[in-house]
């Protein structure tokens, strides 16, 4: 390795012997970067909300924040982290399915005045909720889509989401005092794998909005088509590129008087990321060999780890092994007392030895804080942020205070 990025592997290096593992990186500058190239394949005038839930952390806000987009939260503690980036309350969209009325209540202190609504009794929340804050709060009724997405994480499959079409007509027609009915809200699914299954997607999120609106007799002023955009989750590539998005967002919208939205999900905050781990030891194992290293799936791929969803197998760079070492089959697996603790299998690279340090890419999204935390109340790892190769500031995850304020 060469140039840039023998460079960028030494930096890694060095990094994580000085301040410890397991450490994120993340790489601020890149945030900015992917999300202007993200908005760039959208159609001029449409609205690109951060999705908090890929990373809430609230550097990391501020840098999706300076690129243009707006931010999308689903939870108190996220719409602390927004502000604390400078996200202006009022315009900030609070989505997700069982909202009680204390959590409504206690967005509306903190400032939030925009809301998905999942159902009727929702509804009624956030009227009541008006009615005692005397404010007016907007909202979006989030459909539930009838069919499934074209590829991957379809949330069609989760049918705790959203209205029905035909319950959200009757919810549009009588609504409560204190809530202005702007429009709806559709996401058809996440990892999309193709501009094609992304037009797909957007395409059938449009039709199930139009459709609802003609019931309504009434024209809605936004419709939030949701995202998908897709990125590799702990394994080296790229997401594929866009081309064409945009051309055929603007054939599909047309001249359309309607705010048109979109999430960004993963795709601007997973390649800015990148976990450290140290190895703790090696066990020889039949045809290969066994890795230990200092965090599993309590820092890395939790939910895959619970077995909900298929186990993970991350692209691992052993940042301490000369290029001419010897080349080895291993697992890597963390140090928690669970057979599940696995983060890669039948792997190849150059044989570790306890000290050295692995790199995992591609984590800047749905890392640290959709992992398994507390699980054996294991130290959390440390999340250290960069602008341009320059520190600006490290914390264990969860310590910030945006992300105490929850």
């Amino acid at each position: 390795m060469t140039g840039k990025g023998a460079v960028h592997r030494s930096e890694l290096l060095r990094k994580g012997q000085q301040v410890g593992t397991p450490l994120y990186l993340y790489e601020v500058a890149r945030v900015r970067e992917e999300a202007q190239n993200l908005r760039s394949a959208l159609p001029d005038g449409a609205r690109l909300l951060y999705s908090l839930k890929a990373n809430p952390l609230p550097p990391v806000v501020a840098a999706a924040l300076d690129a243009g987009c707006g931010t999308e939260v689903s939870s108190p503690g996220e719409l602390s982290c927004a502000v604390a980036a400078g996200a202006d309350p009022t315009t900030v969209l609070y989505t997700g399915p069982g909202k009680s009325r204390a959590e409504i209540d206690t967005a509306v202190s903190r400032g939030a005045r925009l809301f998905s609504c999942e159902s009727p009794t929702e509804l009624h929340r956030l009227s009541d909720a008006a009615r005692a804050a005397d404010r007016e709060l907007r909202v979006l009724l989030r459909l539930q889509p009838p069919t499934r997405a074209a590829s991957g994480l379809s949330m069609a499959d989760g049918r705790q989401f959203g209205f029905e079409p035909d319950e959200a007509v009757e919810s549009w027609r009588t609504a409560g005092h204190g809530l202005a009915l702007n429009g709806f809200h559709v996401y058809a699914g996440s990892q999309l794998g193709t501009v094609e299954h992304l037009l797909e997607s957007f395409t059938h999120a449009r039709d199930v909005i139009d459709m609802v609106a003609e019931k309504t007799g009434t024209e809605p002023r936004v419709m939030d088509l949701g995202g998908g955009f897709p990125w590799p989750y702990a394994t080296t590539g790229e997401g594929p590129a866009l081309t064409g998005l945009r051309e055929g967002l603007e054939a599909l919208l047309g001249d359309t008087t309607r705010e048109v939205w979109f999430e960004t999900g993963r795709r601007i905050t997973a390649p800015a990321g990148e976990l450290l781990l140290t190895v703790v030891d090696v066990k020889p194992r039949g045809e290969g060999v066994i890795v230990v290293a200092d965090g599993g799936i309590n820092v890395l791929g939790g939910m895959s780890g619970l077995g909900r969803v298929l186990r993970m197998t991350a692209s691992v760079e052993n940042l301490s092994a000369p290029h001419d070492r010897e080349q080895v089959v291993a697992d890597l697996v963390g140090p928690l007392c669970t057979p599940l603790d696995r983060l890669a299998a039948r792997i190849t690279i150059p044989r570790p030895t306890p000290g050295d340090i692995l790199r995992i890419p591609n984590v800047g999204a749905y890392g640290a804080t959709a992992s398994l935390l507390a699980f054996l109340t294991r130290p959390a790892p440390l999340e250290l942020v960069t602008d341009n190769g320059n520190e600006t500031g490290r914390w264990p995850t969860g310590t910030h205070p945006a992300l105490a304020d929850r």
